[in-house]
């Protein structure tokens, strides 16, 4: 079964990378920038907090692409995570979810404030 989800999964990711229609590419939008948002969080923040993560790469892709493509990579990941790629939690979805209502509300408008803001809502543990 875990077998299962993972090609579907995968295949899906797939799919999306060969998007043709703007709904298709979208989801490419996310995908090309998690890399560079992954990078930015590790690279350039002390915070190494989980949370802090998920809720400043949410929030930094916000910035560049469609936010409901954004919340699905967010939930695609925790989805991966609970075939046993890793450790999935309901509070990771949370705190996608609150770094995309940063931008959502003009609360965050550049990449230093998702991590300030993201920071205050999610201290170093």
């Amino acid at each position: 079964m875990k077998f299962l989800a993972f090609v579907l999964f995968n295949l899906s990711l797939i799919t999306f990378s060969f998007a043709r229609t703007e709904k298709e590419k979208m989801i490419r939008c996310s995908l090309k920038n998690i890399p560079s948002a992954q990078s930015w969080v590790n690279e350039q923040y002390y915070n190494t907090y989980d949370k802090f993560k998920h809720c400043a790469v949410s929030c930094y892709l916000d910035l560049r692409c469609p936010r409901a493509q954004v919340g699905l990579v967010g939930i695609l990941k925790e989805v991966r995570d609970a075939m046993g790629y890793g450790n999935a939690e309901w509070a990771d979805i949370k705190a996608d979810f609150y770094g995309l209502k940063l931008v959502r509300k003009k609360l965050a408008i550049s990449d230093d404030d998702c991590a300030r803001k993201c920071d205050e809502k999610y201290p170093q543990r």
